[in-house]
């Protein structure tokens, strides 16, 4: 017996009905999951009674925590937001740069929750490099030039950073890397410092790296660098520096007195004499 059109019908909308339907509980569904997760997120079970800090040194770990605005007895997921990004990330993002424009040691920060009940900050702080004389200004600076401290000057600078003269400064900002006329002579300065620490660590007796006071890169691309205050080497081609190195060091062992003071010049010749300093 075939189907009439009418009862067709009927099936096919019957089975739109049940399709629906089905739909429509599979969404009420979903809302109940979500809205239980929500209560459950925000539920005493996830009320934080410890916020950690790690990798700090110059920083306390209170004035990090501080810096954040963050303090136990709270929600985990409350204080975390509803900043899409923060939720997605499962991170303090806002916090974070907060902790990064007002901390100018600070290299990198985490935040993220800990659940159910502690928060961890990660940070990476930045190594001091040298102290950039700036217009008057003595400027504390990393190896990749962001400012970390600016002397007031009354104070007397530290003897563990050498000085570095010489160097074109368009602007500053504590924080922040400095932004010179010409970066590289502070890209040969990194060069030969690294050169300087790799000789170093084949002499176990002398060690030049902590003897350097001041850098002048006014005469690019050489590099003047003194030593201990009283010794000023001016270096030549950065592809003969591994030589030039040696050759001090030789003449600092052997030939220079500890308190003489003096200077060689490896821009006029390979083997150039130690000139005494009246």
């Amino acid at each position: 017996m075939k189907k009439t059109p009418e009862k067709t019908y009927v099936k096919k909308k019957s089975k739109k009905a049940r399709i629906r339907m089905r739909r429509i509980r599979r969404f009420l569904l979903f809302i109940l999951v979500v809205t239980g997760i929500i209560v459950f997120a925000k539920s005493s079970v996830f009320i934080v009674d410890k916020i950690e800090v790690s990798g700090n040194k110059k920083y306390s770990s209170s004035a990090i925590i501080l810096n954040t605005g963050l303090v136990p007895g709270k929600n985990a997921f409350e204080m975390l937001g509803e900043k899409p990004k923060n939720l997605l990330s499962f991170r303090f993002n806002d916090l974070e740069r907060e902790i990064y424009d007002s901390m100018p040691y600070i290299k990198s920060v985490s935040i993220r929750p800990a659940l159910p009940t502690a928060i961890k900050i990660k940070v990476q702080e930045r190594t001091p490099f040298a102290i950039l004389d700036k217009e008057g200004k003595s400027l504390l600076i990393d190896r990749e030039g962001f400012v970390l401290e600016e002397m007031d000057g009354k104070s007397p600078l530290p003897d563990n950073y050498f000085r570095i003269i010489g160097i074109s400064v368009d602007s500053f900002k504590l924080g922040q890397a400095v932004k010179y006329r010409n970066n590289e002579s502070l890209m040969d300065l990194l060069s030969f410092c690294d050169l300087v620490v790799k000789s170093d660590k084949d002499d176990k007796e002398l060690k030049l790296y902590k003897r350097i006071t001041k850098v002048d890169l006014s005469d690019a691309p050489y590099i003047s660098v003194e030593f201990e205050k009283r010794i000023t080497v001016k270096f030549g081609d950065l592809e003969d520096a591994n030589y030039q190195i040696g050759v001090f060091r030789y003449l600092l062992v052997n030939n220079i007195t500890a308190k003489q003071k003096g200077s060689l010049d490896f821009t006029k010749g390979s083997n150039p004499y130690f000139v005494p300093s009246q």
